[in-house]
């Protein structure tokens, strides 16, 4: 008897490390997790973001890797590829790009920050600024809602990035919302990178992050590439 339970035991075990393992698969961790996972001072952390980003602020230990940079593959190459690799960015785009390619190239395990370093800020984690003038610096608060209360129409506040791919092709969008809705509607744009302690206190998760505001208070938001048709749509609906 002790035999057989030790048996089915020892298949238990196997079963349940191999389910929770996930081999060829990106695991994506949550603030909590990803922490507990980094507080080994040895792990391979990358930051994939820009130079520019990553020195406003990072996480400690973190090598900075820029996702677009030339040499992208080389320096992922450089690492240790039988040990774990945990990946982030802002808001978990490009990480998610990074990891995949990570995990593509011959990485064993490789461990993504869901919603990036704007979910580490949200749960207060500390961060490393080698730039503290740039983290100072941003739009306040405040100073959002005093301009979105004393707008006279209803304001699309746009979260974007110089480096955001998909704001690009939104642009084009919301000049033609503008061009046809002008009335209406106007225009409030956010660069998350220069104004991080704002996107942070909006809960920005991802952009590009489209919100509107009528008389200075949130009516609707949407996350990505939103339509222009469905863009208009709310303006008219919101303007009555």
């Amino acid at each position: 008897m002790r035999k057989i339970t030790y048996h089915l035991f020892l298949m238990f075990t196997v079963f349940f490390t191999a389910c929770n393992a996930q081999p060829g698969k990106v695991q994506n961790l949550d603030v909590d997790a990803f922490d507990k996972s980094i507080s080994n001072n040895q792990v391979q952390l990358v930051d994939v973001r820009t130079p520019s980003e990553f020195a406003s602020k990072h996480i400690q230990n973190a090598k900075n890797i820029d996702i677009n940079s030339a040499d992208f593959d080389k320096q992922m190459n450089s690492l240790d590829k039988s040990k774990p690799v945990y990946i982030y960015c802002l808001s978990g785009g490009r990480s998610s790009r990074a990891a995949d390619w990570a995990l593509a190239n011959g990485f064993r395990e490789v461990y993504n920050l869901s919603y990036g370093i704007n979910s580490w800020l949200g749960e207060k984690k500390p961060v490393v600024a080698e730039n503290a003038e740039a983290q100072a610096a941003g739009l306040t608060f405040d100073d959002y809602l005093k301009h979105l209360s004393s707008a006279q129409k209803l304001v699309l506040v746009d979260f974007n990035a110089v480096w955001c791919g998909p704001c690009k092709i939104l642009k084009p969008r919301i000049q033609s919302l503008l061009k046809k809705r002008g009335e209406k509607v106007e225009l409030y744009e956010i660069d998350v990178d220069k104004n991080s302690a704002l996107a942070n206190k909006m809960n920005v998760k991802g952009i590009p992050l489209l919100i509107l505001y009528k008389g200075g208070k949130e009516v609707w938001r949407t996350m990505g590439l939103a339509e222009e048709k469905d863009l208009m749509d709310k303006v008219d609906e919101f303007s009555k």
